[in-house]
């Protein structure tokens, strides 16, 4: 071997060694803080799998051509030495002379082209805003093997890599110069085939796809750049100049088909004249199911649906127009597949029930608690069979918040830990496993004093918890929230780690989960709810006809009567299910006589509806079944009030009733319906009225604390902050954030007056802490705090109630102007409203007569098997 032929060896050698490289750097960049795991789930495996097919595709053609190639310089050589075709065989300009000669060919090629120009852009803003590494890799990747592949890959970057930063609204001219530029040899490549320019030009494309990728939209240097072009306008010039190229390509393609063959057919033939051909065209045809599927996939589940559903009608009507299919033919198959549907369904779910019965008895097993199984005797004991074990699951998926839900979540676990025995409680989170068994209770330990027996709970994971934020969805928030909640509750009871038990209950209000639940595991699930508030009630949809701002307002349906109409419609709709569900559950709890009072109006109006008579949920169906003996009339759905606890044994060791310190606190998580801007207004309106509480002796402080459970919260917080520098009253604020309970103890313990101003707060835990500390409530004149809570005990009133800024300021004045023997009767009488009424005893007192009806049905189901 010589030493040109060595060289030409270590050339392609290396070809393939940076083919390595790249993907290397890429996989690299893909699972840059990420599991692997995760690249094996959701989309992210599905471009992940495309990516695959499109190199077995596109590289199948490339190796073939290699092997043609070869064989042609052979033939013209009259040698069989590897070497010396290396030589003289500039393989990356033969292939491109043969996809850019011919018009169909260049048809093909140019649109390949193209898509490598746009993605560049693409993959520089999305690396940038979504903190991807290595940009680079990709277009060395895509110019080394496929654009197809690299395009599946970025995607599947794209998909683990949620965004960080938002999306630049320019790009830096030193990145879209080069782009444009690549325009130039790419309108010049079927000019200049078969002359000494050709490989300047395929360099010259290549190269300055390469240069904007060396650094991202978020490094400092292009953050900084002074000189940029709107990315509206430059995708404008794309389009523009794609145009220039594309338009007399296909018109010259056009030009030469002979008469009475078509287009289509022309451009399937030329895929198959030769192996590089072949390569080039089936890249581009995997590049545009890689970039359709991207559009069909992206967006909102419920925008997902909807992309779906019309790409499969219309390719379904394509088809059959293409193939002349007799559409009387479809229509009579149709019954057959519906059939075949349901019996596929009933299989389907057959496995389903299945497995989840062998996975719960290896969970049983794996915890220690064995079901039906034979137990070995000893010398004292004879053997025997363990009975059967009751397993209850929880849906909370944010059961790591720290708020008045979760109260109520772990004050229940813990009394099924301390009453039953052989019980084993799931409980379904997004926060597990990212944080982790011990620490989720750890921090209900630390909040709420309430300790548990880990050995007996279990987490469910719940990876797509995103889908019931209300930050994820922009439009038709509730409705899109409650069909996420319905493919939430499928990933908890089917997905890799799900699993459902013996009891459903559903202790965070996602009340489009029941019917969900009914129909995985049928009738032997007994399902249970407790209702912190209803999602949707009347008092909102009044707000709305009346076209009255306010939290339901957020696409300003209130400053036009054409939204008004809208919403009204679409809540009518959303009314309709939700309350059609709510005849699911077999047991329900409310938190107070407001949501009870909401949600048995919304069963009194399922009851009646023609959706409740198809599901046999109807009044008249539930009445012919008790006369003929199927079922009882204590069978029925009950709704009743159990009060959530309230930690009254901690707050009540709380002294100097008569001697607290003059300030106001706030508690509640920094949530938009909180409505803590409105505090902060009611205070500038005090100060203004009353001028001797912001300074001296007389001067008042508002201590807001709470929880902030994510970014939008600490955002919410920052725009508190600047809210009390604008409004001047930032020397009299202090934020408390993620407090520990013994600082949450303490501070109540201290303060005068407890504030709470969320309208149509369903119940107030907060509230009752207030009292139970010795505080007097200043609240919002509606629902729980109004009904319940803040209520005359033994006919002496326990607190204030207000409705905006102004009453509010006015409430905390009559507050402070108490005189100290009226301050003390409205304490103590407040104290002892929330000992009797609220605290953990009574709740736990209420909990157990709904949970002794759950544990009933389920041991009448066990009996009647």
């Amino acid at each position: 071997m010589n030493g040109q032929e060595l060289l030409a060896w270590a050339v392609f050698v290396s070809y393939f060694l940076l083919i390595f490289l790249s993907f290397g750097l890429v996989f690299r960049s893909i699972l840059s803080g990420s599991h692997v795991s995760k690249l094996f789930q959701g989309r992210a495996f599905f471009f992940l799998r495309t990516a695959v097919g499109a190199l077995l595709c596109t590289w199948y053609y490339m190796i073939k051509f290699l092997n043609w190639s070869f064989r042609y310089h052979s033939k013209l050589n009259q040698t069989n030495s590897i070497g010396n075709w290396l030589i003289h065989t500039p393989l990356f300009e033969q292939a491109w002379t043969i996809v850019c000669t011919g018009r169909a060919n260049w048809w093909w090629s140019s649109w390949i082209c193209t898509w490598t120009i746009v993605f560049t852009a693409i993959v520089w803003t999305e690396s940038g805003r979504r903190g991807i590494k290595y940009p680079y890799a990709y277009m060395l990747l895509g110019q080394l093997v496929a654009m197809s592949v690299a395009t599946s890959l970025f995607l599947s970057a794209v998909f683990l890599h949620p965004r960080i930063r938002s999306a630049p609204r320019s790009v830096p001219v030193y990145i879209a110069f080069p782009l444009l530029m690549a325009f130039i040899p790419t309108y010049l490549l079927p000019r200049h085939v078969n002359t000494d320019k050709f490989m300047n030009s395929l360099l010259w494309l290549h190269g300055a796809l390469l240069l904007p990728l060396t650094s991202s939209s978020s490094s400092s240097i292009a953050e900084n750049a002074t000189a940029r072009i709107p990315f509206s306008m430059l995708y404008q010039m794309f389009l523009a100049t794609a145009i220039s190229i594309h338009y007399p390509a296909t018109k010259r393609l056009l030009g030469v088909l002979p008469p009475g063959q078509s287009v289509f057919d022309k451009l399937y033939k030329i895929i198959f004249t030769h192996p590089a051909q072949g390569s080039i065209s089936l890249d581009v045809i995997w590049v545009a199911i890689i970039v359709f599927s991207w559009f069909l996939l992206s967006g909102s589940m419920v925008s997902r649906i909807i992309k779906v559903s019309l790409a499969s009608i219309a390719t379904g009507v394509g088809i059959a127009s293409y193939t002349g299919v007799n559409w009387g033919l479809i229509a009579s198959v149709i019954p057959i597949l519906v059939l075949l549907a349901f019996g596929t369904m009933g299989l389907w779910l057959q496995r389903l029930r299945s497995k989840n019965t062998t996975k719960r008895k290896e969970l049983l097993e794996q915890l220690g608690m064995p079901e039906r199984t034979v137990i070995p005797g000893t010398s004292n004991e004879p053997p025997s069979v363990s009975g059967d074990k009751l397993v209850i699951g929880f849906w909370h998926p944010y059961c790591n918040a720290g708020g008045g839900g979760e109260r109520v979540l772990w004050s229940a676990i813990r009394h099924l830990q301390q009453t039953e025995k052989d019980v084993l409680v799931l409980v379904y989170s997004g926060d597990y496993p990212s944080a982790s068994k011990d620490d989720i209770l750890g921090k209900a330990k630390n909040r709420f004093s309430i300790e548990m027996d880990p050995s007996s709970i279990h987490f469910v994971p719940l990876p797509s918890r995103y889908l019931i934020s209300d930050n994820y969805w922009k439009r038709f928030t509730l409705l899109a929230q409650s069909l996420g909640s319905v493919y939430l509750a499928y990933e908890g009871l089917c997905g890799k780690d799900g699993l459902w038990g013996d009891v459903f209950v559903d202790s965070m209000g996602h009340g489009f989960t029941f019917p969900t639940v009914r129909f995985i595991s049928g009738s032997r699930t007994v399902i249970g709810a407790y209702i912190h508030y209803p999602t949707v009630s009347t008092d909102m949809v009044k707000r709305v006809r009346e076209r009255t701002a306010g939290g339901v307002e957020n696409a300003g349906a209130s400053k036009s009567w054409l939204r008004t109409q809208i919403k009204l419609i679409y809540y009518w709709i959303f009314t309709n299910l939700y309350s059609v569900s709510l005849l699911f559950p077999q047991h329900i709890m409310t938190n107070s006589s407001w949501t009870q009072a909401h949600i048995q109006s919304l069963l009194t109006k399922a009851r009646g509806s023609f959706l409740a008579s198809i599901l046999l949920k109807d009044d008249t169906t539930i009445q012919k079944r008790e006369q003929r003996g199927e079922s009882k009339i204590e069978d029925r759905a009950r709704c009743e009030v159990v009060y959530p606890p309230c930690d009254t044994k901690e707050f009540v060791k709380l002294g100097n009733l008569d001697k607290r310190k003059r300030e106001i606190v706030s508690l509640a998580q920094f949530r938009p319906e909180k409505e803590h801007a409105k505090q902060l207004h009611a205070l500038a309106i005090l100060f203004e009225k009353y001028p001797q509480y912001r300074k001296g002796p007389q001067s008042v402080k508002l201590v807001l604390m709470g929880g902030s459970r994510d970014a939008h919260d600490d955002e919410r917080l920052d725009g508190l902050r600047r809210l009390a520098n604008t409004l001047e009253i930032s020397d009299n604020v202090e934020f408390v954030v993620n407090a520990p309970y013994s600082e949450v103890v303490k501070r109540l313990g201290e303060a005068s007056l407890g504030l709470n101003t969320m309208m149509d707060e369903h119940f107030g835990i907060n509230v009752v802490e207030f009292m139970a500390a010795g505080l007097i409530p200043v609240v919002h004149a509606s629902a729980g705090p109004v009904m319940d809570i803040v209520v005359p005990f033994n006919n002496q009133k326990t607190g204030f109630h207000a409705t905006d800024a102004e009453s509010f300021a006015e409430a905390v004045h009559q507050g402070f102007t108490l005189s100290p023997e009226q301050s003390l009767r409205m304490r103590k009488a407040a104290r002892e409203a929330a000992v009797k009424k609220f605290s953990e005893r009574e709740f736990e007192k209420g909990w157990q007569l709904g949970w002794k009806r759950l544990k009933g049905l389920v041991k009448r189901d066990r009996d009647d098997e």
